[in-house]
């Protein structure tokens, strides 16, 4: 397994990227950085906000598999413990069941680290 990191277009929006997605999380709070990744056919999405780190996977033919989720998280969060994130595998009916409304991919689970203030400097 590789994750590639993808350039960003200069015309790129995570609200348009992830609409229903970014609302959920976010609802009108501002992004400080984000950034595109691939894991094959997994989009990766590392959404840094200012008091909390977000990484969407996205597929959208299959479920995302474990053991994908695990070579995410020891190559983008290699030195804290899987037992301290919130990892979402249902985030997909709950965003659904929230807005009420369908997400176009099949899969779609967040991993979610809250940012202490001497995580985000």
């Amino acid at each position: 397994m590789k994750l590639i990191e993808n350039p960003i277009r200069l015309n790129f929006s995570l609200h348009k990227s992830l609409p229903y997605t970014m609302r959920y999380l976010y609802g009108k709070s501002n992004v400080k950085t984000f950034r595109l990744y691939t894991l094959g056919s997994v989009h990766v999405y590392s959404i840094e906000a200012f008091d909390k780190l977000d990484i969407v996977m996205t597929h959208e033919h299959r479920n995302i598999k474990q053991t994908e989720v695990d070579f995410v998280l020891s190559k983008l969060l290699p030195n804290d413990d899987p037992q301290t994130l919130k990892i979402s595998h249902s985030a997909k009916a709950e965003i659904e069941g929230d807005l009420h409304k369908k997400i176009r991919v099949k899969d779609l689970v967040i991993i979610e680290k809250p940012l202490s203030s001497a995580d985000a400097s």
